[in-house]
């Protein structure tokens, strides 16, 4: 089915390739409802909403797609929910709606000759921005969950205390994780995890006390939140200019994890190129789907990257990230028990892997680097990958103007900038 000797992978490696992308990415159970609660919505219900809408959409990317990707509930589009309740007074239902309408649009477009027309004329040195600047991102991540950085009183970023638990820890695993990769060893990201995890006793990071409730929870229901819809609202004109909103985040935060994922598989990356058709259109339904259970957009996670740099190469490894969710709703506690600082050196890897891709760059062509820089930058800054993006695709279109390169602009990039600009200077 995932035919694993044509794409050169074996059932162990893929497996684990699949454990070690849910340890990374598993913290969406804990973070997600705390997120969206602030949108009125009950926590304990989507905690199960976040696990079967991630076991869903990642099912629909490993059979359909075959390809080594995890999708979930996105960190920085929960955050635009929230605003569009908080903020912009819609209602949780009515912001669902436009979840819903956004992914119908997005499946729609991602089975039109649009997508393949858009992905085609993104300029090379924005797609290699996006890689590299969420490479940053996940690095930066790592190292502020395990508090190697930590936010000063002045809000900017300091050296942690490294002799403390987590911060050690996290320095142990990098060193576990350095002797491995020094020694080629194929299972070193997944190893690091395990060990780091273990080590983390002692230390008093990884926490048994959750256990001593046991080990079964039982999911709380999510009937408040399933189907949870305002019709009434498709008649408002600003509604429809807050769904196109929500398209351009989705679409952008698919191409860019997509990119991004690619470049970590190295040479193998354009074998499985093609299939990236079918991975947006697995990205598409995941939103719809996400929307029906009451959940802010779905988008295939950069964390994912953990288990490609271990070799996973086929939909068994986003299969076993379902598996570990579909486990992780009624065993919480055990899958809980991985501390963050156990997985910041993978996250630290990935981090490296996807800013290789730079080297590729022509630093003495400035309409080219510059606006790399500050897509790289601002991603890893503030983790705002659409925005981000946006803004370097207009700075892109400024300088290839004002240098006399209209013609290396095509018509596409055109219309998508406007898009861009309408989305950072009018909404």
């Amino acid at each position: 089915m995932f035919a694993l000797k044509k794409n050169q992978t074996s059932l162990a490696l893929e497996v684990c390739a699949g454990l070690s992308t849910f340890f990374a990415m598993v913290y969406v159970l804990a973070v997600n409802p705390i997120i969206l609660s602030k949108a009125g919505l009950p926590p304990a219900a989507i905690f199960t909403a976040t696990a079967v809408g991630t076991i869903v959409a990642t099912l629909i990317m490993a059979f359909y797609a075959n390809l080594p990707f995890a999708v979930a509930p996105g960190m920085g589009l929960n955050a635009f929910f929230v605003v569009m309740v908080v903020q912009l007074h819609y209602t949780a239902a009515q912001a669902l709606t436009a979840v819903l309408v956004a992914g119908i649009l997005f499946v729609i477009l991602s089975c039109s000759p649009l997508r393949k027309k858009f992905l085609d004329e993104v300029p090379q040195c924005l797609q290699l921005a996006v890689c590299s600047g969420i490479g940053l991102m996940l690095a930066y991540i790592g190292l502020l969950n395990s508090g190697v950085v930590v936010l000063s009183s002045s809000n900017t970023p300091a050296l942690g205390d490294l002799s403390s638990g987590a911060p050690r820890l996290a320095v142990l695993g990098l060193l576990v994780l350095g002797l491995f990769l020094a020694a080629k060893f194929r299972y070193a990201v997944f190893a690091s995890v395990a060990l780091s995890t273990g080590l983390g006793i002692p230390l008093g990071v990884t926490k048994l006390d959750a256990l001593k409730e046991g080990v079964f929870t039982w999911p709380p229901a999510i009937t408040d939140l399933a189907l949870n819809f305002d019709f009434s609202i498709l008649g408002s004109g600003s509604f429809w200019i807050l769904v196109v909103t929500l398209v351009l985040m989705v679409a952008v935060d698919s191409l860019a994890g997509f990119l991004g994922l690619f470049t970590v598989m190295g040479q193998d990356a354009e074998v499985y190129r093609h299939k990236l058709g079918r991975a947006f259109i697995a990205d598409s339904m995941g939103v719809v789907i996400g929307s029906c259970l009451g959940l802010s957009p779905n988008t295939t996670y950069a964390e994912s990257g953990v288990g490609v740099a271990m070799g996973g190469r086929t939909g068994l490894t986003a299969l076993t990230v379902a598996l570990g969710f579909a486990l992780a709703i009624f065993i919480a506690p055990l899958f809980l028990l991985v501390p963050a600082a156990a997985v910041t050196p993978a996250l630290i890897f990935v981090g490296l892997l996807m800013m290789s891709s730079i080297k590729k760059v022509d630093f003495s062509d400035y309409s080219e680097s510059f606006p790399i820089f500050l897509v790289l930058i601002l991603i890893g800054l503030t983790w705002r990958i659409s925005d981000s993006f946006a803004l370097g695709w207009l700075v892109y279109i400024l300088m290839k103007v004002v240098k006399g390169r209209i013609r290396q602009i095509s018509t596409t990039v055109w219309v998508v900038g406007v898009l861009f600009a309408i989305k950072i200077f009018c909404l």
